[in-house]
This record gives C-alpha cells, sequence and structure tokens, in this order.
C-alpha cells in the first residue's frame, strides 16, 4: 500500500486573457438566443485551463413562467480570441437536452 504524500503544490501558467466572464456570457446568449432557441441564456462562466484557455459558459433554459427550468449544456469561449467554440453537434445537444428537460418538467398551474 502506498502511503499519500502531502504537501503544498505550485503551479505556474501564463496566459492571455482578453475576454472576461461578463463578455463570454453576453456572447454565448447572444449566440444561443440567435441560433439555437431564444429561451435559453448563459449564466455564470468558469475558467478552464489547459492547453487552450477558456471560458465554459454554462447554458440553461427558462421559461417566462417558473424562470430557469434548467441546465441544457455549455459552450466554450477562447479567453484571447472570444471565438465562441461551437459546432452544430453542439447545437443538436443543447436542443435535445431541452426537449430531454421540458419532457420531464412538471406542467405548471
Amino acid at each position: 500500500m502506498n502511503t499519500p504524500l502531502t504537501g503544498t503544490i505550485e503551479i505556474t501558467i501564463e496566459t492571455t486573457i482578453n475576454v472576461d466572464a461578463n463578455t463570454a456570457k453576453r456572447k454565448v446568449t447572444g449566440w444561443v438566443v440567435s441560433e439555437v432557441a431564444n429561451l435559453m441564456g448563459g449564466t455564470q462562466p468558469k475558467l478552464v485551463i489547459g492547453k487552450r484557455t477558456f471560458w465554459r459558459v454554462p447554458v440553461v433554459l427558462t421559461s417566462s413562467k417558473t424562470g430557469i427550468v434548467g441546465e441544457v449544456g455549455a459552450v466554450d469561449v477562447d479567453t484571447e480570441t472570444g471565438e465562441l467554440l461551437v459546432n452544430d453537434a453542439l447545437k443538436e445537444r443543447l436542443l435535445t437536452n431541452a426537449a430531454s428537460l421540458v419532457g420531464s418538467a412538471p406542467v405548471a398551474a
């Protein structure tokens, strides 16, 4: 049995962030409303650091009667260029997840 090692690890990452979280959220919401469905929008992004640094913006389905119904996926936004990392498969996945969510949601009185 291996003994776990404990200690401090310091990691330094150099990256360029030209696009802030709010801008990423607005870009995603604009794309979703324009290209996917008007009752979807972006919520609070999380910074993902790897070979490419990007904001991961959760996408939620909303309802005029109940507010946020639930999360249907996420869109990534490059922090350096502002490019939305989207494709047709992502668009279809968002729509499929939204349909599943609507099908399982309780009916409002």
